[in-house]
């Protein structure tokens, strides 16, 4: 699915995203506390993380993160700023898990190698979001 930011979905995004389920951490920039979490969907420019006790991490729309996406045996890391949340009892959550969502802000070369490599996979496999 393409789809434009300027459409007035909330849940629209510039990139095709693919259904991914991979482990995640990140931490603040600081690299004081670091979380786990699962990736919803991913692409090119975001993901969305989610965890099932959503309501212990403390990053709100703007924070900056240091992200690290595993794939099998191999990892990517870039460095991301929450662009949106979804909190429990909101009407996304009714349809999608709480989490956040990501927008990947610095990512070198190799690194945007491997998550096109991780993207590329998926989609031959059909599972678009």
């Amino acid at each position: 699915m393409l789809a434009s930011m300027s459409g007035g979905d909330s849940n629209a995004r510039d990139q095709e995203r693919v259904k991914v389920e991979a482990f995640v951490k990140v931490s603040n920039t600081d690299g004081d506390h670091e979380y786990v979490f699962r990736t919803r969907d991913l692409s090119i420019s975001g993901l969305f993380l989610y965890t099932r006790v959503a309501h212990i991490y403390p990053f709100k729309v703007g924070s900056t993160l240091a992200l690290e996406l595993y794939d099998y045996d191999e990892f990517l890391v870039c460095t991301v700023v929450v662009v949106r949340v979804v909190e429990s009892g909101s009407a996304e959550a009714d349809r999608y898990p709480t989490g956040f969502g990501v927008r990947i802000t610095q990512c070198d070369d190799i690194n945007r190698g491997r998550l096109q490599t991780m993207i590329d996979r998926v989609k031959a496999a059909g599972e678009l979001y």
